[in-house]
């Protein structure tokens, strides 16, 4: 949404908002599964019990697949007299690719596939783009197709939001005291990592026409809490 903003200086349409939601339905079914006994196997999110801990695996099975569907029932039903058509199918492509098995997907067949601290510094940083960056961008990047940029745009926003998606989770790692993760990181250390990502980030986005201050500022939080 903010990205849409940006880039159109304020101006929406409602439309915007069934993207929206869509990601963050994609976003809820993705954590819903992952705390299932056959994945992380969690008993809590935020503080809470989990889906599953509440309502049992099999209707939190449900719920996620019912998630995953109804956001892209969703996004069918963009007016094609608000946005351009062929940017609605552009979107709808983008976030299914992101969230598949190109994305999201591979990076959690991945993370359970590893074993148990016999990995390295690019397995880690391939997951966490797969896993967590690939959405994010996509987050970012459905507002400037939907806003009709153009690729130098386009690209910039990519990088924009690829790089707070690997700032989140590095952050994730050394809130949640991630020992062997962390150790990974030597030249440069993960503290260094993560203010390079940001800076990247945020001239990124700099690259775009108009008033970038909410993006930025947004990039520094990540980074703000652990440096």
């Amino acid at each position: 949404l903010s990205v849409y903003d940006l880039l159109n200086k304020g101006e929406k349409t409602d439309e915007i908002y069934k993207f929206a939601a869509a990601v963050e339905m994609i976003h809820t079914y993705s954590l819903i599964h992952d705390d299932l006994p056959c994945m992380d196997n969690d008993t809590k999110r935020r503080g809470k019990p989990c889906n599953h801990i509440v309502y049992g695996e099999d209707m939190a099975l449900l719920a996620g697949d019912a998630l995953l569907t109804q956001a892209f029932e969703i996004i069918s039903t963009a007016s094609c007299e608000k946005l351009n058509p062929k940017n609605i199918l552009k979107s709808v492509n983008f976030l299914a690719d992101s969230v598949g098995s190109s994305g999201m997907i591979s990076g959690q067949c991945f993370d359970i596939k590893l074993n148990d601290k016999n990995y390295g510094k690019k397995e880690l940083l391939n997951i966490y783009n797969l896993k967590t960056s690939k959405l994010i961008t996509a987050s970012t990047i459905i507002g400037a197709i939907l806003s009709n940029r153009n690729n130098n745009e386009i690209s910039a926003i990519k990088k924009f939001g690829e790089n707070i998606g690997i700032v989140f989770q590095l952050v994730d790692d050394i809130l949640d005291n991630e020992t062997y993760n962390i150790s990974l990181f030597k030249e440069p250390n993960i503290n260094e990592l993560i203010q390079n990502l940001t800076d990247g980030a945020i001239n990124s986005i700099k690259e775009i026409n108009g008033n970038t201050d909410f993006l930025e500022s947004f990039a520094k939080f990540l980074a703000s809490r652990v440096i």
